[in-house]
C-alpha cells in the first residue's frame, strides 16, 4: 500500500476506533450509520478491487489481494489493517443490534490475524496481540472450522 494511502487508512481506522470507544462510553447511536459507511469506504481503499468483487472472495483470496504487489512486511501490515477494521466494524454492528454481522466480522478479523500471526517466525507480533485481544470477544465453541483450526495451531505454537 503506498505510504500516503496507508497512513490515511490507518488514521481513519484510528478515528473509527475512537468513535467506537465514544459509543461504548456514552451509549449514543448518533453517527452510527456514518461510521459504518466509513468502514465500508476504508475496505474499498484497502482492496485493489471493486467491493462486489472482494466481498465475493474467499478469505485466502482476500489476503492474496491485500498482499499483491507488496513486500511481505507491507502485505502483513495491510492484512492487519483489514483485521483491525473488521474488529471495529464488528463493534459498530453490535451497537446497531446486528449480533450476527458482528460475530461474522469478528471471526473474519480473527482468521486474518491468525493467518498473519502463524506466518510470522519472529515471535510476539502485532498479529499475535490482535489475536489475544479478539479471543475474549468470540465464543470458541462457535468458531467456524477453519478459524478453529488456525486458533488451535496458534495456541499450540505458544506451548
Amino acid at each position: 500500500m503506498p505510504g500516503q494511502r496507508k497512513d490515511y487508512v490507518l488514521d481513519e481506522i484510528e478515528r473509527l476506533r475512537q468513535f467506537v470507544a465514544r459509543l461504548a462510553h456514552s451509549g449514543e447511536r448518533m453517527g452510527l450509520e456514518e461510521a459504518l459507511q466509513l468502514s465500508f469506504r476504508l475496505q474499498e481503499k484497502l482492496f485493489p478491487l471493486p467491493p462486489p468483487e472482494f466481498l465475493g472472495l474467499t478469505v485466502a483470496d482476500q489476503l492474496a489481494a491485500l498482499r499483491a504487489g507488496e513486500s511481505a512486511a507491507q502485505g502483513d501490515a495491510k492484512c492487519l489493517a483489514y483485521a483491525r477494521l473488521l474488529q471495529e466494524t464488528a463493534a459498530l454492528y453490535d451497537y446497531r443490534g446486528r449480533a450476527d454481522l458482528a460475530t461474522g466480522a469478528r471471526q473474519l478479523s480473527l482468521q486474518v490475524a491468525l493467518t498473519v500471526a502463524l506466518g510470522d517466525t519472529t515471535g510476539v507480533t502485532a498479529a499475535g496481540a490482535l489475536v489475544t485481544g479478539l479471543l475474549p470477544l468470540v465464543d470458541p465453541a462457535r468458531l467456524h472450522p477453519p478459524v478453529r483450526e488456525l486458533l488451535n495451531l496458534f495456541l499450540a505454537r505458544d506451548t
